[in-house]
């Protein structure tokens, strides 16, 4: 399983149970994911996927599930989520909560580090352009029970991760890297999916029939996601920064929502602070070369970025 689950098949036939989806036949296990257990469960019925919540709250899930089923009455391209018996989408198994969804076959999206593949991205950019015209400042209730993945919650993070070499310094510099991000309040907010690994997005010929995994998700500035589309497609690990996926990256997005002039400005903001929260999530020995990227943007300077990305094409 893709992370050390603490539940087996004896487990899965006892979730099952409070589910009318036929009898359980056997289970196969997915060959990505992180952070939850995921297996596909083959019942009587049909296949169906288990997700079993490791480390998360049943608040935390509760949002997940309002959101997943907000964007289904949307016609956004989600999993369904499959009631139990009394009605509810999601359950509590050994003090953990858990979710059972619809199962759809397709294959995910290819690795940008492998290749850019212009026609995955652009169906990729064309349904997180359409997350955020469905939820643009569309504040549900609901969408405030997850914290946003702001400046003060990143260096809050980082100092809570059992950090041993050099502490104090890079948290210094951490901090000041944070000080100088530039969001203003008046940008336009939505649901970030937040979340945009090539993984998470499952194709059909060259439709995605669904987005999954929206367990980071929140409601922040839309350019959250616009910078995580660069992040992953035009800054991936083994590549650097691509200039020209980058640019093609924006040129698609604005087909589908306009963006103001603040936000343009501020895509350089967004994608600096996504790669300061992966410092803060990630391993120490991954600090250096993750401070690279930083240190790429900042001798670039904000009003180059934004040439960059906005510059005419031929």
């Amino acid at each position: 399983m893709p992370v050390q689950t603490t539940i087996n098949e004896n487990d899965f036939l006892e979730i099952l149970s409070n589910y009318d989806v036929g009898e359980y036949c056997g289970y196969e296990t997915f060959g990505s994911g992180a952070g939850q257990t995921t297996v596909l469960l083959k019942t009587t019925e049909g296949k169906f996927v288990l997700r079993y919540y490791e480390n998360r709250t049943k608040k935390h899930v509760a949002f997940e599930v309002q959101l997943i089923n907000f964007l289904q009455d949307s016609n956004y391209p989600v999993l369904s989520i499959i009631k139990n018996r009394t009605g509810d989408f999601f359950g509590i198994y050994k003090e953990k909560p858990y979710m059972i969804t619809a199962f759809i076959e397709g294959t995910h999206g290819q690795n940008p580090n492998d290749a850019f593949n212009k026609t995955e991205i652009a169906e990729v950019i064309k349904l997180i352009a359409q997350l955020h015209n469905i939820t643009k400042n569309n504040e549900l209730e609901f969408f405030k029970d997850r914290e946003p993945f702001d400046a003060d919650y990143c260096l809050r993070i980082y100092c809570k991760q059992n950090r041993t070499e050099s502490l104090p310094k890079r948290e210094q510099w951490l901090k000041n890297e944070l000080e100088d991000i530039q969001l203003p309040n008046s940008m336009p907010k939505g649901i970030c999916h937040a979340d945009l690994n090539y993984s998470n997005f499952l194709f059909k010929g060259k439709d995605i029939v669904a987005v999954l995994d929206f367990d980071m998700s929140f409601y922040f500035y839309l350019i959250y996601d616009v910078a995580g589309l660069i992040y992953w497609w035009a800054f991936p690990p083994k590549r650097g920064f691509k200039e020209y996926e980058a640019a093609f990256i924006i040129e698609e997005y604005i087909k589908y929502r306009v963006l103001d002039t603040e936000e343009r400005l501020h895509i350089f903001d967004a994608l600096k602070l996504i790669i300061l929260l992966g410092i803060s999530w990630g391993e120490e020995g991954d600090f250096e070369s993750e401070k690279e990227k930083i240190k790429f943007l900042n001798t670039m300077g904000r009003e180059e970025f934004n040439k960059q990305l906005f510059k005419s094409k031929k």
